[in-house]
């Protein structure tokens, strides 16, 4: 399923380029039409005769796509980070400087880079394609199928070959899946926890996407009091998914039975914050933050949360960075703004698609008081595309889209 495709994404800006009759808007044009029809040096020659278009993300981008296409590598690549710095969300100088590196073995620098993309527009399923293979090659298998996923869900060309090759083997994944559910039961009826832990290893060795199951391997490791192998598998469902605060009280408390104090420090302290005040498990939790309050003083032991989390960070591990900066937050008791801001920006890398949604969101008012309908509608069809159906973003979406066509639709036949 490693299918990297370096050029359907070295495209340009997505900016605009109108008729308004400015002289740089012209030339912007007539250097993109250079760039499509493969007069590269002209392309470049164009762009750096106008200092306006120079000194735009849209220019360094065509600058750098120019030189990649004479294979001035180098020369692209510098293009293509001073775009960045001239616009941060300069989307396709990430997805571009990401396939530079991959070619050149670099994993975790594209994998950074087409993350980066990904927070920009988490839509694009090349991006995702992409990075599915770069963590399935970096031997990151949950997140591999999770942007495997997302690439089968955003892909629009549903009769590449392609897309059926990842559909076909992920449907044989899965059925394979569903067939040791249905023995499972058989197994259930005897109560033969060996074997149905057996197979509950065989299906996530099959389809790493489960979360249920990494839930009850834990829970069948701890009751056979594997607390080493129990705390894995209940780390990978607090890591990787969305979690009960009894999967934080698991963690810590195993924590705190495996003699990892300031893990266990760490995790009553994340878990506290979940609980209902007064009750029996806040109490406990309360007693245990207490009892390791001692672990505050050790500033070695402190310091391995930071060193972990920056290596989780260079490996692309952000689940486990953003764990371990937690950690030393908690630990060294202060409000660094670097680290939470560091903290914030990896969660969005996590899970993207909220954070653009709630972008759309806000622009959405703006664009309908400029009478900007279709670009409105641009913006509700992005949000029906990103969030779920019944979210307060996607009803308001649905009733601002459909305003906006209805205007439209007016316009044309009345001329109002």
């Amino acid at each position: 399923m490693e299918n990297i495709d370096f050029n359907n994404n070295s495209g340009l800006s997505g900016i605009k380029l109108d008729d308004s009759g400015d002289l740089s808007s012209d030339k912007s044009v007539r250097a993109y039409e250079f760039y499509e029809s493969k007069r590269y040096n002209d392309a470049i020659s164009l762009v750096e005769s106008d200092s306006k278009i120079y000194n735009s993300s849209f220019g360094q981008v065509l600058i750098g796509n120019c030189h990649k296409a004479l294979n001035n590598n180098d020369k692209a690549m510098q293009h293509w980070k001073k775009a960045i710095e001239i616009s941060p969300l300069e989307y396709f100088a990430y997805i571009n400087i990401a396939n530079e590196y991959y070619s050149q073995g670099k994993i975790s620098e594209a994998i950074l880079n087409w993350t980066i993309a990904s927070t920009i527009v988490p839509e694009n399923s090349v991006v995702n394609l992409n990075l599915a293979s770069a963590y399935n090659k970096k031997g990151f298998r949950i997140k591999a199928t999770k942007y495997f996923e997302k690439y089968l869900q955003y892909e629009t060309k549903a009769t590449s070959k392609e897309y059926l090759l990842i559909k076909h083997t992920i449907a044989n994944l899965t059925a394979k899946v569903d067939f040791f559910t249905r023995k499972l039961e058989e197994y259930k009826a005897k109560r033969d926890i060996k074997t149905i832990a057996a197979l509950y290893l065989k299906m996530i060795a099959t389809y790493a996407n489960l979360p249920n199951i990494y839930a009850n391997i834990a829970e069948i490791f701890f009751f056979d009091k594997n607390y080493e192998k129990a705390l894995e598998f209940f780390l990978t469902v607090y890591l990787n998914y969305p979690h009960t605060p009894k999967i934080l009280l698991d963690v810590a408390n195993l924590c705190f039975l495996l003699n990892k104090p300031s893990y266990a420090y760490c995790y009553y302290s994340k878990a506290i914050k979940h609980l209902v005040e007064g009750t029996s498990f806040y109490v406990k939790a309360q007693e245990k933050i207490r009892a390791l309050s001692y672990v505050l003083q050790d500033t070695e032991l402190v310091d391995t949360h930071l060193q972990a989390a920056r290596e989780a960070e260079a490996d692309n591990d952000y689940e486990r960075a953003v764990d371990e900066y937690e950690n030393y937050i908690i630990l060294t008791e202060s409000d660094n703004t670097d680290l939470i801001q560091l903290v914030d920006k990896y969660k969005i890398f996590i899970n993207p698609e909220p954070f653009v949604v709630n972008v759309l969101y806000s622009q959405i008012s703006e664009l309908m008081n400029r009478k900007k309908l279709k670009d409105c509608i641009d913006v509700c069809d992005r949000i029906l595309k990103l969030a779920d159906s019944h979210t307060k973003e996607a009803v308001y979406a649905v009733k601002c889209r459909t305003e906006c066509k209805r205007i439209l639709l007016a316009r044309e036949q009345f001329g109002v």
